[in-house]
């Protein structure tokens, strides 16, 4: 083989050792770069997903609270009503407690 060729194919063997070595770099940073965007996103989605809970809690106490306030609006309005019934027996009642007293 002439020294021609020998240095030909040394060259070609050099080139091609440069390849697989920036083949490696940019396999290395394309993962090194998936990896970066990866986490990013899975931070993005926990902030949303932080936001909308703390969303939804805040239209659940809503509810709970309308809903207490019908509850309690309801109550009421059965006191009320209760002690209206009561009031209109209350005549009867002290009536017929008197009569057994002085039946006695």
């Amino acid at each position: 083989m002439s020294l021609e060729a020998i240095t030909q194919i040394r060259k070609i063997e050099e080139g091609m050792e440069q390849e697989k070595s920036d083949a490696r770099a940019r396999a290395q940073k394309l993962a090194a770069d998936a990896e970066r965007e990866g986490r990013e996103l899975l931070k993005a989605g926990a902030e949303k997903a932080r936001g909308e809970n703390a969303a939804a809690m805040e239209r659940a106490q809503a509810e709970a609270a309308k809903r207490r306030e019908a509850i309690l609006a309801k109550a009421a309005e059965d006191c009320a009503a209760l002690k209206a019934q009561a009031g209109k027996r209350m005549g009867r009642a002290v009536e017929a407690i008197l009569e057994r007293v002085v039946e006695r």
